[in-house]
């Protein structure tokens, strides 16, 4: 059943069976005009297949010009475009028109003929476009809500957990600093990923801070004696940027949780560059044993649903490598602010 719903769904969402019914229109609505009322049935099919062939080219420059500048805001190259594929189509199309279909109409009449295609061809994409945006956000939402959800079925009552931590913080305050840090930090990380994260954006900075508050955690479990070495470099601004919550500690908490053994040597690295249209992440750590044994399936749900998220958030904003090696793994994160 599942197979038969995934064939569905590539043939619904194909870009080849969308250009084929929006030229199957065209061909049908060529059919009803007047000027072919009668005409033979090959005569009829070269009549139109003739003009469809006049006006895929315009129509297709004009979708790239509309992508590359009328939706990037750069309406003075785009208009000056649209004219020139106007006057260049409807040129062409009139000699066409006249040397192989008798045409009489007129250089201003092909012009209409082919901005007419353009006005159907663009509004059918942008609906189109919308209605994808549509689905994406609302599958985006959807998968928040089950990270949120699967995440509240593994945890006590928030704030039963809470007070108790408030509690053994209180008690460990007086006896031993270390563990009343630690319980500080885990406090503070339970609240950032129950609450603070239902935002769909947060300040980049306070991603960073989980993410040290992560590794201050971690640290916990090793004594000075263990061969494992951490770290984490932070380059640029992280206080005026802003990004989905939740989409870099994934990779840190595989990191720690495959990557670190106390009976080997291990290392987690981390870096992160935050520039003002970019921000690239990477997270570096030792591997134990053959490289199957790793693999996304056994990391968990979180990361196979950041890497769905970062698909519905940022479509072709984004770059995700994953390096898998018997000593290395390594996921490399790219995002197009």
């Amino acid at each position: 059943m599942a197979t038969h719903q995934n064939l569905f769904s590539r043939v619904i969402n194909s870009r080849i069976l969308h250009h084929f019914l929006f030229w199957s229109f065209f061909f049908a609505f060529l059919s009803i005009s007047p000027e072919v009322r009668g005409v033979p049935f090959i005569k009829l099919l070269i009549h139109n297949l003739g003009h469809i062939a006049v006006l895929i080219p315009p129509v297709y420059a004009h979708f790239y010009i509309l992508e590359k500048f009328f939706l990037n805001r750069r309406f003075g190259i785009y208009l000056a475009l649209l004219l020139m594929i106007l006057i260049s189509s409807g040129f062409a199309a009139d000699f066409v028109f006249k040397k192989y279909f008798a045409y009489q109409g007129g250089l201003f009449v092909a012009m209409y003929f082919v901005g007419f295609a353009i006005v159907v061809s663009t509004a059918a994409k942008l609906i189109k476009k919308a209605v994808r945006q549509r689905l994406q956000l609302q599958e985006a939402e959807s998968k928040q809500l089950q990270t949120e959800l699967d995440l509240l079925k593994a945890q006590i009552n928030p704030h039963f957990l809470f007070n108790t931590l408030n509690n053994l913080f209180g008690m460990a305050r007086n006896q031993d600093s270390a563990t009343a840090e630690g319980i500080s930090r885990l406090s503070h990380l339970m609240r950032y990923m129950i609450h603070d994260s239902q935002v769909d954006r947060i300040d980049l900075d306070k991603e960073v801070a989980q993410v040290r508050r992560i590794i201050e955690l971690q640290k916990l479990r090793f004594s000075a004696d263990d061969d494992i070495d951490i770290d984490f470099l932070v380059v640029g601004k992280t206080d005026e940027i802003q990004i989905p919550p939740m989409v870099l500690i994934p990779f840190v908490e595989n990191a720690f949780k495959h990557g670190i053994s106390l009976d080997d040597p291990s290392f987690v690295h981390i870096v992160l560059k935050a520039q003002a249209e970019r921000l690239d992440f990477s997270v570096k750590n030792s591997a134990h044993g053959p490289r199957s044994e790793y693999t996304e399936s056994k990391a968990g749900l979180g990361l196979s649903n950041v890497r769905r998220r970062l698909e519905l958030l940022y479509p072709g904003r984004h770059t995700l490598k994953i390096l898998n090696t018997e000593k290395v793994f390594e996921v490399s994160l790219s995002i197009e602010l």
